[in-house]
């Protein structure tokens, strides 16, 4: 990975939905991480500051387009709630549905929008800006507009593509909101389930549900040097290396004015990037030797066998349970 570090002192990462989330994986590479988690459930809260990190800050409350209060419907599986009720009519087709999304309680929720909580708490910056809420992550862009085109580089974003919940917004809306403000869509999981009435031990493809979705903002919508160098830091830890090195290029190719100390240093992480990632592909590079001395065909032969067998065993497995990704 480059070694940017010394480039960017600071990363702020805000999570919407922060059921759970006591690590991080970007954090042992990048120990400048902030992590601002907002959970709305107070039990789940409670567990969350049980043992707190210093690099994690979490807030107890709800996060939408404004501030307010919100009815927040409790699920049977509390990571279903949502401030959308279940659709059940839609629901009770897929196995184990009804249940997982069965309200076991409704209660009132505070609710604030990032835009004027962030800055009264300190923080005048996000830079990955994580949602897993359940339905209103359109919602909560909205009420971060400011923050999201002052500084986000990255939005790693669950969305729907059926109304698991009623009225809720779908993929089709968050990917509009996301492009008219200069972001790129970049990687989407697809989750897959199976109707409730199908035998079971049956394959079948499902029906794609939801997904996680990530993406990353435009480097030519970066006016600031500082944004295009946590955009490429962060491209590269997210494993979209080709784009990272493109945000480098551009950066060198005068994207944005850079002090002699800045350029030799983003020069000397891109040489070494570029190192890290040959090597890591030795073994590619071991196939086209094999391909260089005469064994192209059995070299490809294998591998697309040895690679279809995988694949049909993977799947074949995965599509007989209730859910599954791919």
């Amino acid at each position: 990975m480059p070694d940017l570090s010394h480039l960017v002192p600071d990363i702020f990462y805000v999570m919407c939905g922060a059921r759970g989330e006591t690590s991080n994986r970007l954090m042992p590479a990048l120990p400048q991480i902030r992590f601002l988690g907002f959970e709305p459930d107070t039990e789940e809260y409670a567990r969350l500051t049980q043992n707190p990190d210093p690099a994690f800050r979490y807030f107890n409350v709800a996060v939408g387009d404004q501030d307010g209060s919100r009815k927040l419907y409790v699920t049977r599986n509390p990571a279903c709630s949502s401030l959308f009720p279940p659709n059940y009519g839609f629901q009770k087709q897929f196995k184990d549905g009804a249940t997982t999304f069965e309200i076991v309680a409704e209660t009132s929720v505070n609710l604030v929008s990032l835009d004027s909580y962030l800055p009264a708490h300190g923080v005048k910056r996000i830079d990955i800006l994580d949602l897993d809420t359940q339905g209103n992550e359109l919602e909560i862009l909205r009420g971060a507009r400011d923050l999201v085109r002052a500084g986000v580089v990255v939005v790693r974003t669950e969305v729907e593509f059926s109304e698991l919940y009623q009225r809720q917004p779908l993929f089709g809306n968050v990917d509009a909101f996301l492009r008219d403000l200069g972001f790129m869509l970049f990687d989407l999981s697809c989750s897959r389930y199976r109707r409730e009435k199908f035998p079971a031990k049956m394959l079948t493809r499902g029906q794609l549900l939801w997904g996680n979705a990530t993406y990353l903002r435009n480097h030519e919508a970066i006016g600031d040097k500082q944004g295009l160098f946590r955009l490429a830091l962060l491209a590269a830890h997210l494993q979209f290396h080709d784009y990272a090195l493109e945000v480098m290029d551009s950066v060198l190719g005068g994207a944005a004015s850079l002090s002699a100390q800045e350029a030799t240093g983003l020069k000397k992480a891109r040489e070494q990037y570029l190192r890290d990632l040959r090597s890591s592909a030795w073994w590619v590079n071991m196939i086209y030797g094999l391909e260089s001395v005469g064994l192209k065909r059995p070299v490809k032969l294998a591998g697309r066998l040895t690679k279809q067998l995988s694949d049909r065993l993977r799947k074949d497995r995965l599509m007989t349970e209730s859910s599954w990704e791919d």
